[in-house]
């Protein structure tokens, strides 16, 4: 029997991706060495206006996004502190996607906007801090972008809305629910599916007994045609 030589058509785009990551890495600014191996006096020294606002990870990361990702939560704040951060730059959306509660106060303090996304594009583009929140059921987070004015109908580019990351209807996802039912938002937008939360809410009580999410709806929004959706 012959030997059969499968061709991988993506090898090639595979090759440079890893290519080009390690280039990106040869050539980062040292303050992202330091935030990985864990020197925050290293760090901080390197931490000057121009460093953290001009200083670009191999993933296209800024130093207080890195400094999130690590979890480092005290060297975050500090890095806001000295004015680390730009419009665009994605870091709420970091912090609440890891439910860094500390850091987006202190972002949202320093003036972020609470419907700033992730700069990158791909399946998730578009996604705002409070749909990660949401989605990664960081409640308190839910509640404080909320209270800072994030829009509760924001559409994601593949249609999501906030309301729309609860239709797991898990514990916590319910609560979201229940907190995002407060502030009005549109419960029959509808996302790439074509599905509402409306309709979530209507096939989950109709076909797998949990009436929770249709419950929470129709005491926000009396006289909800479920069956309509």
């Amino acid at each position: 029997m012959g030997r059969v030589v499968l061709h991988d058509p993506y090898r090639g785009a595979k090759l440079w991706h890893r290519l080009s990551t390690a280039l990106r890495r040869l050539f980062r600014g040292r303050i992202f060495a330091a935030i990985e191996r864990g020197d925050d006096a290293k760090a901080l020294h390197l931490a000057i206006p121009s460093v953290l606002l001009k200083s670009s990870g191999e993933f296209g990361q800024s130093p207080l996004v890195a400094a999130i990702s690590e979890n480092r939560t005290n060297l975050a704040l500090e890095f806001i502190s000295r004015g680390g951060f730009y419009a665009g730059d994605g870091t709420l959306a970091h912090a609440a996607m890891r439910g860094n509660l500390e850091v987006v106060e202190a972002l949202l303090k320093a003036g972020k906007n609470p419907d700033e996304p992730l700069r990158e594009r791909d399946f998730t583009a578009g996604y705002t801090p409070l749909m990660w929140a949401v989605n990664r059921r960081h409640l308190p987070i839910v509640q404080r972008l909320l209270m800072a004015g994030a829009n509760v109908d924001a559409v994601a580019e593949d249609g999501s809305t906030p309301v729309m990351m609860t239709a797991n209807a898990s514990s916590e996802s319910l609560e979201a629910l229940e907190m995002l039912c407060a502030y009005g938002p549109d419960i029959h937008k509808k996302d790439w599916r074509g599905r509402s939360v409306v309709r979530e809410a209507r096939d989950r009580a109709k076909n797998s007994g949990k009436p929770q999410m249709r419950e929470i709806i129709e005491r926000h929004f009396p006289g909800t045609d479920f069956e309509a959706a």
